[in-house]
């Protein structure tokens, strides 16, 4: 029942999305003097926040394009909006920029720089006792979204290492897709055992004292590190428009060092403006937590796509014929904007 729920707010939310942006005259108008960013009111989309806040990305476009930006609260939803072409460019998760690649068979997205890596916790219930992983086989997992990233990893790390059946297919273990304020009410209910979720909503409920730390994802995994964020653009888009884009990303790559260099002297400003953005403001604490947990940066982490290609065929959420991951990457402009001023020769190949 709740999962149901968890759908039927983000259908809602994306009908609402689409509905402001047909009151705007967006409805999939294409326009070289415009460039339509989507991005979640988040920590791991810091670039993005930052970026929108303080005006990063509207001078680095320059007067003559216009700069739109659209909250969106969940990876599938962004990837639907650029299937409609309601955005150009976004910051997403790995899992639905994958299933986006997938079912427009690597004709619709391209991701063209990373945005941040690590940042998800798993988090236990304190009422419930639950401390450990392998606690989670018949457990009431919570995640942010179906098909998001978090829940192909709660998913697999269920099925595949704990052994365990979802509820779904007869089994005991249940992955519910949730959205992220949905949950925090339900633990401070004591409804739910765990919940695997990106920063800041790890931290906070940490904060709030209701769960404890059962884990960092970003230990499950062999190098210690996935993707938690990347770039995606409309492929239509960069073939048209690859200097828009460009521009964007060097204002991109210039927040990612800021908040390389020094994360915590940006705390503030992220504070304000997620609090302007959600309508809630989180604690000092909990925006410091999460920046410790999250590693930002521009690179693309090709070896987390496979491995949800992997795990995506393992859980049958993955059943069409696989797409070359290659045409899901377009590494040149970043390439060409990482190694500083060069000829025209290597300027114009960084062009589609």
């Amino acid at each position: 029942m709740t999962g149901s729920v968890g759908r039927l707010t983000a259908i809602i939310l994306f009908i609402a999305m689409v509905a402001a942006l047909s009151a705007c005259g967006q409805m999939g108008e294409e326009r070289g003097d415009r460039l339509r960013l989507g991005y979640f009111p988040n920590v791991s989309h810091a670039q993005a926040v930052i970026g929108v806040a303080r005006g990063d990305f509207e001078r680095a476009l320059g007067e003559e394009i216009e700069f739109e930006s659209t909250i969106v609260n969940a990876g599938p939803l962004i990837v639907e909006a650029i299937f409609a072409g309601h955005l150009d460019m976004a910051y997403v998760g790995p899992a639905p920029a994958l299933t986006g690649h997938l079912r427009s068979r690597g004709e619709e997205i391209r991701v063209v720089a990373g945005g941040a890596e690590n940042g998800v916790l798993v988090v236990g219930s304190k009422g419930r006792g639950i401390t450990s992983l392998d606690q989670l086989g018949d457990a009431r997992v919570a995640t942010p979204s179906i098909g998001n990233t978090q829940d192909i990893s709660a998913k697999r790390y269920v099925t595949q290492v704990l052994g365990s059946r979802l509820h779904t297919r007869g089994g005991s273990a249940q992955v519910i897709p949730i959205p992220n304020p949905d949950i925090y009410n339900l633990f401070r209910q004591n409804q739910l055992d765990a919940a695997w979720l990106p920063e800041p909503w790890g931290s906070r409920l940490i904060e709030a004292g209701y769960v404890v730390l059962i884990a960092e994802e970003k230990d499950l995994w062999p190098e210690g590190r996935l993707e938690m964020t990347c770039v995606i653009v409309r492929r239509d888009y960069l073939e048209k428009y690859p200097e828009n884009v460009r521009k964007f990303l060097e204002a991109h790559v210039t927040l990612t060092r800021e908040l390389q260099e020094d994360p915590f002297a940006l705390s503030g400003l992220l504070q304000e403006e997620l609090a302007r953005l959600t309508g809630q403001e989180l604690p000092m604490p909990v925006i410091e937590s999460s920046l410790r947990y999250i590693n930002f940066t521009e690179e693309m982490h090709t070896e987390s796509f496979e491995t949800f290609v992997q795990w995506g065929r393992e859980l049958d959420i993955y059943r069409m014929e696989t797409t070359a991951l290659d045409r899901l990457f377009y590494p040149a402009i970043l390439d060409d904007i990482l190694a500083g001023p060069a000829d025209a020769a290597r300027k114009a190949a960084a062009l589609p």
